[in-house]
């Protein structure tokens, strides 16, 4: 039997899922500051509340190669998955000369669950479908893609939680802009 590479396969969802906040908050201007603030929070993470397929494909090829198609998972539907129920809130900005804190309350599927997992009644169940003759032993692909639909069926079943993330802001040349310690806060929403 081709031994399952499950831990592999979980890593490559985080770190594939990591990469969505690399879409979030690039840069802002606008004469009241405060507002500037709110309208790029609001549309960047509008983009990815309402991410339509066009927008699904781009992310797909910008993660390239996830490794996850061995297992039978489109990288589009992963993100769909991931994304499914995701929502956000701008609770507060606050503006002190050329630095602003920004709260939002944001609703989104934690990865990190896939984490804690529970490995033995994945092995269970594979072994009742190899048991039962549902599964081949002898067939990796096989096997591969019945990992797959697991892990998704994992994703699928992931309830949001609700995060609150602190993005600082600095008012640079080109405007108002996230500082670099903001990204992991970014990267945290889904892992």
């Amino acid at each position: 039997m081709k031994k399952l590479t499950l831990k592999t396969l979980v890593c490559t969802l985080c770190a594939s899922l990591a990469l969505v906040g690399g879409l979030v908050l690039t840069g802002c201007s606008g004469t009241n500051p405060e507002e500037a603030i709110r309208q790029y929070i609001t549309a960047d993470f509008d983009e990815i509340k309402n991410l339509d397929d066009a927008t699904m494909e781009e992310l797909a090829e910008e993660l390239g190669d996830t490794g996850l198609e061995a297992y039978g998972i489109e990288t589009t539907d992963l993100l769909a998955t991931m994304l499914d129920g995701f929502d956000y809130s701008i609770e507060s900005v606050t503006v002190d000369g050329d630095a602003a804190v920004a709260t939002v309350s944001v609703t989104a599927k934690s990865m990190g669950e896939l984490l804690n997992m529970d490995t033995d009644a994945m092995t269970e169940a594979l072994m009742e479908d190899l048991t039962s003759g549902a599964l081949d032993a002898n067939d990796g692909d096989a096997i591969n893609a019945w990992a797959g639909e697991y892990v998704m069926n994992l994703v699928d079943a992931i309830e949001p939680s609700e995060k609150t993330v602190t993005l600082t802001f600095v008012n640079g040349d080109d405007g108002w802009e996230l500082d670099e310690s903001s990204n992991s806060e970014i990267e945290q929403i889904f892992i």
